[in-house]
């Protein structure tokens, strides 16, 4: 009988080896408390960015994580991408083709739906929407299509069919990325920085509520690789990578990775010294890129 899995990455592994250390490993530092943990002990990526049981069904004391294989799948796919990033060459793209960056459009979303958190942003999605409105459509034994409200309502009040539908929501909305035409542009940075990653990575211009296929966003592929999607990019300093390191400390949860421990305490010295929130800061960080 299968074992079943309760360690759900919700930042997937393949995507945190961009930002090891030597030893393929990272400190982490707790946004909370404000202090490494354990003094600073090197962890590897299974040991943090993770939920227990988050895409776990349970239903009458039994337990099925077919969710977590689905995710499983998906992101053996899409690291593939990312290993081809890592070791390509070729700084026009690194390496993916037009055919491929949708698919890391496609990955950026379910990152963003499958956070804890946003995990509010689903329930609300679903307790306002119309269950044909979410693409699913309840048939009968005939395969006719019916409408029950009852049960239509406690499908949505079910736990499980909200986790569910963290990994429905990307599919649902994909088609929202046929309409946009905003560039993609992946920006390079110098070796040698620390590295560092959180457990919310992604950058919105728009902070409320960002539409995850077409809103402006900046996202760190690698320790030195970052995605941005922008009607516009300027000239890129590299020094603006050190304030998007500062937004991803800004916006964490309560983890952040970093191979460096003195580096996260030059960040909050820098921000204390220039900025009085993390939106002023992030509405300078994308002026720069691309007003």
């Amino acid at each position: 009988m299968k074992a079943t899995s309760w360690r759900h990455h919700y930042i997937p592994q393949f995507y945190l080896k961009g930002f090891l250390n030597e030893n393929d490993k990272f400190k982490i530092y707790n946004t909370v408390d404000e202090k490494f943990i354990k003094k600073g002990k090197d962890f590897s990526t299974e040991s943090y960015f993770f939920e227990k049981d988050s895409n776990t069904v349970i239903s009458n004391d039994e337990k099925d994580d077919f969710l977590e294989d689905f995710y499983g799948q998906t992101d053996n796919s899409i690291s593939t991408l990312f290993d081809k990033i890592r070791n390509s060459q070729n700084l026009n793209g690194f390496g993916l083709t037009d055919a491929e960056m949708p698919a890391l459009q496609y990955f950026i979303a379910t990152l963003f739906w499958r956070n804890p958190k946003n995990f509010h942003k689903i329930k609300k999605l679903v307790s306002s929407s119309y269950l044909k409105d979410l693409g699913i459509t309840l048939r009968n034994e005939k395969d006719e299509i019916v409408e029950d409200k009852t049960f239509e309502k406690q499908l949505k009040d079910d736990p499980n069919f909200i986790k569910g539908m963290k990994f429905m929501i990307p599919n649902i909305t994909y088609p929202r990325i046929l309409g946009c035409r905003t560039p993609l542009h992946i920006q390079s940075f110098p070796k040698g920085l620390p590295s560092l990653c959180s457990d919310y990575p992604i950058i919105f211009r728009n902070q409320e509520d960002p539409d995850v296929y077409r809103d402006d966003l900046i996202f760190p592929l690698t320790n030195d690789l970052v995605f941005i999607r922008s009607s516009k990019i300027n000239n890129i300093s590299t020094t603006i990578k050190v304030e998007i390191d500062l937004i991803i400390l800004k916006q964490a949860m309560r983890y952040v990775s970093c191979t460096d421990q003195t580096y996260i305490y030059m960040l909050q010295k820098f921000y204390k010294e220039n900025y009085n929130n993390p939106s002023e800061l992030i509405d300078h960080v994308f002026s720069e890129l691309i007003d």
